[in-house]
């Protein structure tokens, strides 16, 4: 199953790099999410003019990104993180098992930020009184997407039980 426009861009990636990560650390250390983010963040940020505001936004976008699925994994699951620069976009992948009890809020959560909205759900969200439930940092998820032009997409493996998160950041946004 896919959700959103999965497909990346046809150019040839400026770089590229993937690391393999355990879930169950981020898990027991929440900070290493931010410790991770501000990694891509540095090692991504140097080939933009206005290095300081692109590392600052990839952290952002790379730090909400990584706390939803890290929600969204068991504990003692691996997580692949893929990160490439492309032409037009700056892409972050996460691929990982997905918590049964998540799926179908999961799905539910990208069908509407890829089919509704953008400014409705998330002015409900940003003002509602009631907490949302399950929880995945989907503020978080849509502030990527309403405030910096990201998109989200997502391929399911429903055998399986993988699923592969992809969260694209518009060149022009990083070069502002």
């Amino acid at each position: 199953m896919v959700i959103g426009t999965f497909e990346a861009e046809n150019s040839s990636p400026a770089f590229e790099f993937e690391c393999m990560l355990d879930s169950g650390d981020f898990h027991r250390e929440w900070v290493r999410c931010s410790m991770l983010a501000n990694y891509v963040a540095e090692y991504s940020a140097y080939q933009y003019a206005r290095r300081e505001w692109a590392e600052n936004l990839i952290s952002t976008v790379a730090n909400d990104f990584l706390e939803a699925v890290v929600r969204l994994s068991p504990d003692k699951n691996g997580l692949t993180l893929h990160c490439v620069q492309y032409a037009e976009s700056f892409l972050l992948e996460v691929s990982h098992r997905l918590r049964p009890e998540l799926a179908d809020a999961f799905r539910a959560f990208l069908t509407d930020i890829n089919t509704k909205d953008i400014d409705g759900i998330y002015f409900r969200l940003l003002t509602g009184t009631e907490r949302l439930q399950p929880t995945f940092n989907q503020l978080g998820l849509l502030m990527l997407v309403h405030d910096f032009g990201a998109r989200l997409a997502a391929r399911i493996d429903e055998p399986g039980g993988v699923i592969t998160t992809r969260v694209f950041i518009p060149t022009k946004e990083l070069s502002a």
